[in-house]
């Protein structure tokens, strides 16, 4: 609706009667009030409805909001970001345009929840601490006391919990906001190990990888555990990975999965996507059709790199073999496993060594998010590159991975 546009307001005992021109027969349109003296009108189905709306919240889109919270950074913002969601409000604190403390209503967010889910408790210290919480004692009190946790520990698991409410806000396709100006908000203020746009730009291209994966699935979507897979994580009941293997093992398709999943429907697809991305499990009868994802000019230094790595990999297999030396996938996957921090890495490898074809694609998922983790994506491969390189020189002997080394190092300098 225009600006210019009149719209006639009659009180009736029905209530209010809004007419105009605009209101055209067959279109339904819904009022909300703003504040005491101010209508916001829309057409119904035009914009996303969400059963925590609030008077006063603007909704906006995933680019918006990125693209929103670039420029608190850039403007040094003090204040706080309150985000609706739906299902839960959860409120970002910043202090000159860097995020400060993160708080949410939602279970999965409390604090115990956040250290069980990345592995850092059992699900027994979960309970055994939740109980020990009181109005005097917080659950992280808790974990020092009964020394689980040191000073620093909890700093870091402090840390953790903000990064992993701001990286859930980006999840959801539309958020509903308001912002409160001061610089006093905060309850308590954590200074995170990096740069918010840094964070913002890894969330998002953390957003764009689900985003992909979850448009890809339907209803038939089974998971397939990946024989031996699991053997290198804990799959002790009571821990959130061997939880979560049991749950997906106990219900064959996606959809039963998230159904019986304790946590939030969204928590429970990015346990799902982790699975795939640890390699795992992986999705059968999944849309093929969206695979080739057009990779265009920005991401062709990618693509080049690996397909490097795969003619470097056959290059070393050979060698290998012909040394009768079995090949090192696990150092690789050793390494994978270092650079795989709060799921920031998408990239994961086959029993063969070779890069999965689910890793391609939230490689070029992620990478297409921005140019800076178009660029963050290229330096993750380069690096597994040149250790693969670095392998092949150590582990072959006569100097003869040293040969194999020098006759592929052009193609990653």
């Amino acid at each position: 609706m225009s600006a210019n546009e009149s719209i006639n307001i009659q009180s009736t005992s029905d209530g209010l009667l809004l007419s105009g021109s605009n209101f055209q027969e067959g279109k339904t349109w819904q009022a909300r009030p703003l504040g005491k003296t101010r209508l916001l009108l829309d057409q119904a189905g035009q914009s996303p409805m969400m059963s925590g709306d609030k008077a006063g919240f603007g909704v906006v889109e995933r680019n918006t909001f990125v693209a929103l919270l670039q420029g608190f950074v850039q403007q040094r913002f003090d204040g706080v970001i309150s985000i609706d969601l739906g299902n839960a409000v959860k409120r970002l604190f910043f202090r000159k345009g860097e995020i400060v403390f993160a708080a949410s209503n939602l279970m999965d967010d409390r604090l115990g929840e956040v250290l069980y889910r990345e592995g850092l408790i059992t699900l027994d210290q979960l309970t055994e601490a939740a109980v020990q919480v009181n109005r005097t004692t917080k659950f992280g009190k808790v974990l020092i006391d009964s020394e689980v946790f040191s000073c620093t520990q909890l700093w870091d698991a402090l840390r953790l919990q903000v990064m992993s409410i701001f990286q859930s806000t980006f999840l959801q396709e539309y958020v509903y906001i308001q912002m409160d100006v001061g610089e006093q908000l905060a309850p308590m203020l954590v200074t995170m190990d990096r740069p918010t746009e840094d964070l913002i730009d890894d969330c998002f291209g953390y957003a764009s990888m689900l985003g992909q994966f979850r448009r890809r699935l339907d209803g038939q979507a089974r998971l397939k555990r990946v024989e031996k897979a699991s053997d290198k994580y804990s799959t002790v009941p009571g821990t959130f990975i061997g939880d979560t293997i049991e749950l997906a093992a106990q219900h064959g398709t996606v959809s039963d999965f998230l159904e019986h999943s304790k946590l939030t429907e969204i928590n429970s697809l990015c346990a799902v996507f982790d699975l795939v991305h640890r390699h795992i499990f992986t999705i059968e009868n999944f849309d093929n059709n969206t695979r080739n994802i057009d990779v265009g000019s920005r991401l062709k230094e990618i693509k080049s790199l690996i397909d490097a790595y795969h003619l470097i990999l056959d290059g070393a297999r050979k060698a290998f073999q012909a040394e009768n030396i079995k090949f090192p996938v696990r150092e690789i996957e050793l390494f994978l496993d270092r650079q795989y921090n709060l799921r920031r890495s998408p990239l994961f490898i086959l029993p063969d060594g070779n890069i999965g074809m689910e890793s391609v694609v939230g490689v070029y998922s992620r990478a297409q998010a921005s140019q800076r983790q178009t660029q963050y994506m290229a330096s993750q491969i380069q690096a597994v590159v040149r250790f693969l390189l670095q392998l092949v020189g150590d582990l072959l002997p006569g100097g003869k991975g040293w040969e194999v080394k020098k006759s592929f190092q052009s193609m990653v300098t």
